[in-house]
């Protein structure tokens, strides 16, 4: 193989780039032997039984001797990756690395109160202060039937004569795919199938009686309001799970606000004007 051509093999590029690498990091560095505490990578039989439990959650079986062996290898070559990029400064303004640090004393922070369980009493009153979170929407079943676009006033008079005399709906007005009779769906699902509004405005009709036109996001239909239930408060044992996790997402909440407060409070904090950073 002649010179020109192995210099030009993608191979070699990759090792002299890596040289590179080793040259730059050596220079910045060099041996040290007050260094020797931190060049021993110390697995505890309890950081190991972690890994090993991590293992069985990813694959829902315990490792065998020879995958714990390359788990705890695995952890060795990350954490000399780690040692050796702090002491590059790798660590330093990166934004990535901060949110983590973050989140990380956040969730300390947060810990206890995400597994909190309060007195009844207590919970009973967060969900009586928050009655219109946990209040079941009313609920509407109706029968619909979809008025051809060139339908005039004459035409649906006639529609909804003949549906008044026990006409079939589905011999009526125009074939669509929409569903022609709807069981107890909230308003925002009945919008979510015929568009916004329409759960609102179907509410609104008589119940047991063809009416309309109401207008939707396919245009307009005859419409007979079988059933309406209306909003209700149901009982905290029935909601009692989602009354708890909610409780939880506060408490969080305020934990996070109190220990950022705390937190700030060990600093003084010295920003500069917002005008000088925007050059006004």
């Amino acid at each position: 193989m002649k010179f020109g051509t192995v210099l030009r093999s993608p191979l070699v590029h990759f090792f002299l780039l890596g040289g590179a690498i080793f040259a730059l990091y050596d220079g910045l560095n060099p041996a040290d032997t007050s260094r020797n505490a931190d060049t021993v990578l110390h697995l505890t039989p309890q950081q190991a039984r972690g890994l090993a439990g991590q293992f069985s959650a990813t694959w829902n079986r315990p490792p065998t001797a020879t995958e714990m062996e390359t788990v705890m290898q695995n952890w060795a070559l990350e954490e000399a990756m780690v040692r050796e990029a702090r002491l590059l400064g790798l660590d330093q303004d990166d934004s990535v690395i901060r949110n983590r640090l973050r989140q990380k004393m956040l969730f300390l922070a947060e810990a206890p109160a995400a597994t909190a369980t309060p007195e009844d009493q207590v919970l009973l009153a967060f969900y009586e202060e928050n009655a219109a979170r946990f209040t079941r929407p009313a609920r509407l079943s109706f029968q619909q039937v979809l008025l051809p676009p060139d339908a005039g006033k004459g035409d649906t008079q006639a529609m909804l004569a003949a549906l008044e005399a026990g006409a079939p709906p589905s011999q009526i007005g125009q074939t669509s795919l929409l569903p022609q009779t709807i069981e107890a769906l909230d308003v925002l699902g009945v919008d979510r199938v015929f568009g916004a509004g329409t759960g609102d405005a179907i509410s609104r009709l008589p119940v047991g009686a063809w009416s309309g036109p109401v207008q939707s996001g396919y245009g307009y239909h005859l419409v007979r309001l079988a059933a309406l239930t209306p909003p209700a408060l149901p009982p905290l044992d029935d909601v009692r799970d989602r009354v708890l996790s909610e409780w939880r997402t506060v408490q969080m909440r305020e934990v996070q606000e109190r220990f950022s407060e705390a937190v700030l409070d060990r600093y003084t904090i010295e920003l500069p004007q917002v005008q000088e950073v925007l050059g006004q």
